[in-house]
Parts: C-alpha cells; sequence; structure tokens
C-alpha cells in the first residue's frame, strides 16, 4: 500500500502499511505532522465546521417545510374561494427560493471546510518543522507522500491537501533548506 497517515478524533493516528517501509525519520517527520493536527484540534474544529452546517441547513429546510405547510393550506383555502392563479405561483416561488438558498448555503459550508482543512495542513506542517522535521517532511512530501492535485479551479477548491510545491514552498520560507535537487 502507498505509504499514508491521518489524525482523528483528539488522540489517534492512523498509519497505512506502506509509511512503515519509509525510513525512521521520515515516518518521524510524519508523525509530527499528524501530532500537530492533534496539538491544535483540528478534527474537533472540522467537525463544528460541518455540524453548524448540518444544523443551519437543518433549520432552514424546517422553516421550508413549515413554510410550504402554511402555503398549502393558505392555497387551499384560497383556492377553493377564489381559484386564485397567485397563491400557486407564490408557493412555487418561495419554494424554488428557498431550494437555491439551502444549495447555496451547503456548498459555501464545504467550501469553507475545504479551505480550513488546506489551511490546517499549512498549520500541522509547520509544528512538524518547530519539532526539527522540516526538511525531513519537506524530501517525503516531495517523494513519498503527496503528488499534486489535477488542474482546475473546483479540484483545487474541492481539495483537501494544498498542493505539494506549496507546501514545501512553505516548510522553505519558515527555514527548511530542502531542495529536490540535491
Amino acid at each position: 500500500s502507498s505509504p499514508n497517515a491521518f489524525a482523528i478524533g483528539r488522540k489517534t493516528i492512523c498509519v497505512t502499511d506502506g509509511l512503515l517501509n519509509l525510513s525512521d525519520d521520515s515516518i518521524m517527520a510524519v508523525f509530527a505532522h499528524e501530532v500537530g493536527h492533534l496539538a491544535y484540534r483540528h478534527t474537533a474544529i472540522q467537525l463544528l465546521i460541518g455540524g453548524g452546517n448540518l444544523f443551519i441547513s437543518g433549520c432552514l429546510l424546517f422553516i421550508k417545510v413549515i413554510c410550504w405547510f402554511v402555503t398549502a393550506i393558505l392555497g387551499l383555502i384560497a383556492g377553493i374561494v377564489t381559484r386564485s392563479f397567485w397563491v400557486g405561483a407564490l408557493t412555487t416561488l418561495f419554494m424554488s427560493l428557498s431550494s437555491a438558498l439551502i444549495w447555496l448555503w451547503t456548498k459555501f459550508c464545504m467550501l469553507f471546510l475545504m479551505w480550513s482543512m488546506r489551511q490546517n495542513e499549512f498549520i500541522a506542517d509547520e509544528y512538524a518543522y518547530k519539532l526539527g522535521f522540516g526538511n525531513e517532511l519537506a524530501r517525503v512530501l516531495d517523494n513519498e507522500l503527496c503528488s499534486n492535485p489535477e488542474n482546475g479551479l473546483l479540484k483545487a477548491l474541492y481539495s483537501t491537501h494544498p498542493p505539494t510545491d506549496d507546501r514545501i514552498a512553505h516548510l522553505q520560507d519558515l527555514g527548511s533548506v530542502y531542495s529536490r535537487y540535491y
């Protein structure tokens, strides 16, 4: 299997068998990065963002259902009394707008979550650098773990990790002297 690791919860790091085939320094660099995720509670932050999205989406859906019932009852009353076209048109318009609002909110929250996850990668990389594993982490990122994502704005926006070259450049900006050419 390919080398990989991820942090979940407050004190759990999962690794693939492939990671164990790397050198001890490489494994330590990856662990330092994952400990950074745990130290900064990135999983909890992601759960809060996702849970907040779910809560607000649920509230919007609840409001939509209540309004649908109210407009349906008003539509029945108006239809019985006047057979008004406008009640049906307004109901349809409201349902369309509320569906669009829920869709836009969900997309916005998903993009925010993905952006947050990409920022967390830089923070965890910096944590590993501060522990003394910046050069080795840059080497592992460059040679073992990551590949640059496919091109395209949507793929970049929905990616959970920044491009590898950006992460290596960030480590170099911090002071890592890693270069793939030596």
